[in-house]
This record gives structure tokens, sequence and C-alpha cells, in this order.
């Protein structure tokens, strides 16, 4: 019977105890619920008063001066490429066909050493400005014999162009390359200089000639790396 009373009062006792736990649980989720329930409309209040802001006139002029400032940074950047890095050209005449032909639109690079083979913007006092192929450079040798160029001593990579023929040399020309009489060939480029020529050769104003002549390499503003229009005779220019 001692036993028996004893266990009942533990367990009336645990009973308890596990009462005023989950009384103490209830409360504290009670007055969670309530605190979010006061916090809740606060918020939404913000939210609504963010939404329902009016728009201004201060607001329109803070608006027109980020996009003004977007606008200046963006076109600061593209005058400093336009000056430093790259610029564009449009071809005036025939004197690059097949190459190019009339009105086509180029973007070159101004970041540049003349190469052999190169497509080069060439300024010149007469012509202004003029797009050739770089043949030679300083130091080398150009010799014309019977139509066709060498350069020291070995014949260029280049064919003449014929509607319809297979097509398998660096680049091709339009007609045989008549020498003028300019120079006494072969010549030697001096350093510092190159020696340009148009791939349509019969009527090309070129370093044959005494108006262009041997080119000082600061004369050659840039390198065409690109043809952009038009669209349909896209062509980036790989050497």
């Amino acid at each position: 019977m001692v036993n028996n009373m004893n266990e009942t009062e533990e367990m009336k006792e645990t009973a308890e105890v596990t009462e005023d736990i989950t009384t103490e649980t209830e409360v504290t989720e009670t007055d969670t619920a309530i605190q979010t329930a006061d916090e809740a409309p606060e918020e939404k209040k913000d939210e609504k008063s963010k939404e329902k802001a009016p728009y201004t006139f201060k607001t329109f002029i803070n608006d027109v001066c980020d996009i003004a400032e977007t606008l200046f940074i963006f076109l600061l950047i593209f005058y400093l490429a336009k000056a430093f890095l790259f610029d564009q050209a449009i071809v005036d005449g025939i004197s690059m066909v097949p190459t190019l032909e009339d009105g086509q639109k180029l973007l070159y690079s101004k970041i540049y050493t003349p190469e052999d083979n190169d497509i080069v913007i060439v300024h010149n006092d007469q012509l202004d400005l003029i797009v050739k192929r770089v043949v030679a450079t300083g130091g080398q040798t150009v010799d014309i014999r019977d139509g066709i160029v060498y350069v020291d001593g070995e014949q260029l990579d280049e064919q003449v162009y014929e509607e319809g023929s297979t097509l398998t040399a660096s680049h091709y020309v339009n007609t045989l390359t008549p020498p003028r009489n300019v120079h006494e060939y072969p010549v030697t480029v001096p350093e510092g200089y190159v020696f340009v020529m148009g791939d349509n050769r019969g009527i090309s104003e070129d370093s044959r000639g005494a108006v262009v002549g041997f080119v000082p390499e600061e004369d050659v503003i840039g390198k065409v790396f690109l043809r952009y229009s038009p669209w349909k005779e896209f062509k980036i220019f790989n050497y």
C-alpha cells in the first residue's frame, strides 16, 4: 500500500510538472504570436508607404542626372578607345579589288607594327587616307619580274584572280604587277619604311609610284581587322 501511494503521488507530481511545462510553452507561443501580429501591420504599412512614395521633381532630376552620368562615361570610353585603340574607314575606289570593294566599311587597330601581307590604312599627304597591303618592310628587297613580285628572292604567295578558278594563295591580285618606272628593281626598302601595293595591281597608286613611294612606318596608322558593312560581306581578316 505504501509503495502504491508513493507511486500515485509521484505520478501526480509528474503530471503537474508536465502541465506546467505545457502551459509555459503555450504562453510563450502565444506571446510570440501576439508580437508577430503586432509587427506585421507596421511592416506592411512601411511597404505601402514605400510603394506609394510620390514621384517628385527632385526624384526626376536625380534620375536624369544618373542617366546623363552613365551616358557621359560611355561616350568617354568610346572616344578614348576611338582615339587610341581603333577607328573605322570607308573604302573609296577599287585599288584593293577583289579583296575590298568600293564603299565597304572597315575597322582597323591603331596598336600595330607593320608586317608583311597585312592590309593597312596609310596616311598620304596628297591622297589623304589610303588602304593597301604591306608587301615588304624595312631591310627587305623587292623585285618585280614578268609581272611576278619577289621579296628577298622568294615569289609572293599570291595569285592572279580569275573568275571561277580555285584560289589557294594567301591573297589574290587582279592582274600581273607592272613594275612602273620609279624604282630600279630589285630595290631594298629603307629601315623604318614599308613597301605597299593594292591588290588591283593594274590601277593601284602605291609604292611603285612617286605619289606614295616608300611609306614611313609612322604614316601607317592602323591594321584592318574587320569588314562590317555590308553585313552579307562581313569578314574578320586573319593574316
